[in-house]
């Protein structure tokens, strides 16, 4: 095909423009064929355009571009010049101005209100919208959110609520699906953001105000359906992370539930892949582990038989939590296939930005097997896994995470600890204190509940130890 093969950023524009039309990638190189029977395009030739490890020669530029009725700019064709970035002052090519990168503004709230100002525009989807906000609102070293970006992220959680009146009774000004669903999109982000630190009231509170309007976008208005039942998806994931440490597992298995639906209905196999994964998740915290590995299961097969390319975190994140629960019911064997699949897969792939709902990197497959070694009776190894993340002596996360995550690989840490031949009580001690310390300040029911149980655990271990008994004082619900 003489396509260049210099890695490239993800072609965000093309993949867009074949989703709008509801086209898998393998039924886009079909669609090409019948309207020029000459060119021979595979679905993962597409895919490899899209995720930018390959672009696409002029020829096939100008045969996509009369595939899909639109320009080479719009499709993301078009180059920018190298060290230089592109400021559109209009639409024609005569007017356009490119500023040298040192006299644009780098002020966070600066590049974030430009972002939105672009997709409201429409010169950008909302899709690249969120993966763009994702990479410019991470952080990028360290788990600290500095008080800068904890500002921005509370005031774009909280524009579409001032601006529109969203509430959980609904929006109390009419409608314009493009400005609400660009601005969700951005406070959803936000949100996701802001639950990694401690903010997972007001993230949770928001969210559930963002849903009335969403859903009646997704049922009403046939033109913005996909893009409207993507983000009540994205927003239901959340809500049921979210719910689980504030509300209980119930509720969070109501959420998780609607996130399956609303991404079946988005046509989106990747955001369904994770919306079953979370589900699976929640069903194991509500201790229904057969259901969990049911869903685990589900969703492995999907992934199998799924017709155009999943992204290699997805991939990854599937067999991760086939691992899990096929460890918490007793399968060690098949649990750790899963874990070396999902490990190969995530290792084998550069990691990016463009998945803005999927809350995944390398400390969730280190949790994954430390539970999986603990789950089938073998605490040493499970420590192992777990002290990749957390550093023993400090207690401090050696890469990102968020806090609940950090919290979590605390309290699994002590639980793996009691466990151990040589049992030392001053380990598990220091191990539990900062899980419930972490719990309290977070004030997560999950994080508080796995705290009791590793107490209650210590308690039957060192039935007279005086130091196990004081601590009992900590137990206290905020």
């Amino acid at each position: 095909m003489n396509d260049t093969t210099e890695e490239l950023e993800p072609n965000y524009l093309l993949r867009e423009a074949r989703e709008m039309r509801g086209w898998s990638r393998q039924k886009a190189a079909i669609e090409l064929s019948r309207l020029f029977p000459e060119v021979a395009v595979t679905g993962k030739e597409i895919a490899r355009w899209e995720r930018g490890k390959r672009t696409p020669s002029p020829y096939y530029r100008e045969k996509l571009c009369t595939l899909f009725n639109t320009t080479a700019d719009r499709l993301g064709f078009l180059k920018k010049e190298e060290g230089s970035r592109s400021l559109i002052v209009s639409h024609e090519p005569s007017l356009q101005v490119t500023l040298p990168e040192e006299f644009l503004c780098t002020d966070l709230e600066f590049r974030v209100q430009c972002l939105i100002y672009e997709a409201l525009s429409r010169q950008m989807y909302i899709s690249e919208l969120q993966t763009k906000l994702t990479g410019i609102l991470a952080l990028e070293r360290g788990t600290t959110m500095d008080l800068e970006r904890r500002k921005l992220l509370r005031r774009l959680a909280l524009t579409p609520i001032q601006a529109f009146g969203l509430s959980t009774l609904g929006a109390s000004r009419p409608l314009v699906p493009e400005e609400i669903l660009t601005h969700c999109a951005a406070g959803i982000t936000a949100c996701e953001h802001l639950s990694k630190g401690i903010d997972l009231h007001l993230a949770y509170t928001v969210t559930v105000a963002y849903l009335p309007a969403l859903k009646s976008i997704a049922k009403n208005y046939p033109l913005q359906r996909k893009v409207a039942s993507e983000l009540t998806a994205q927003a239901m994931l959340l809500l049921a992370a979210l719910s689980l440490h504030l509300e209980g597992s119930k509720v969070a298995i109501s959420y998780a539930d609607q996130a399956v639906k609303y991404s079946e209905a988005s046509g989106n196999t990747e955001l369904i892949l994770t919306s079953l994964g979370q589900l699976a998740w929640i069903f194991s915290c509500d201790k229904q582990y057969q259901k969990a590995l049911e869903k685990a299961q589900l969703a492995e097969h999907l992934l199998k038989n799924a017709k155009g390319a999943i992204h290699p975190l997805i991939q990854s994140n599937t067999y991760a939590v086939v691992g899990a629960y096929s460890a918490q019911n007793g399968y060690r064997g098949e649990a750790l296939t899963a874990l070396n699949k999902a490990t190969q897969t995530f290792l084998s792939t550069t990691l990016t930005s463009d998945l803005s709902y999927v809350d995944y990197d390398y400390s969730e497959i280190a949790l994954t097997w430390g539970l999986a070694h603990t789950r089938t009776g073998h605490p040493e190894e499970a420590l192992n896994s777990f002290i990749e993340v957390i550093d023993p002596t400090t207690l401090q996360a050696k890469i990102p995470v968020s806090e609940r995550a950090r919290v979590e690989l605390l309290n699994h840490m002590a639980l793996a600890s009691i466990k151990r031949s040589t049992k030392d009580m001053e380990e598990t001690v220091r191990y539990w204190q900062a899980g419930i310390h972490g719990a309290k300040t977070l004030k997560s029911e999950q994080r508080f509940n796995e705290a009791a149980t590793a107490y209650e655990i210590m308690e039957s271990v060192w039935p007279s130890e005086k130091q196990i008994a004081n601590l009992r004082g900590l137990i206290v619900h905020w």
